[in-house]
């Protein structure tokens, strides 16, 4: 299997920003990209929480972290244990 992810589609307006939610799934890969330049031309803070017991020590190591990067300004990366699920957050405009 490959990395899935979901979009909510209720939005939270806050000021001219947008709060995103969804959830991932990583089957069998370490890494996932969310794609969310259908709404976000830029994000400003992004983060995620795994719901596996196994995350016990921080991102890099057996936990997850999501970041974006300078070329893809409205696209999450997210990084952490292959087979991970959880959900994750974005705030931009």
């Amino acid at each position: 299997m490959a990395f899935s992810s979901t979009i909510d589609t209720r939005t939270h307006a806050m000021g001219n920003m947008l709060m995103m939610t969804g959830t991932f799934n990583a089957a069998s890969v370490a890494t996932g990209t969310i794609d969310l330049s259908e709404t976000l031309s830029k994000i400003f803070a992004c983060g995620v929480t795994g719901d596996t017991f196994g995350d016990v020590t921080g991102g890099g190591v057996d936990g997850a972290f999501a970041i974006v990067t300078d070329a893809n300004p409205n696209k999450i990366v997210l990084d952490c244990v292959a087979s991970n699920t959880g959900s994750w957050w974005a705030l931009g405009q």
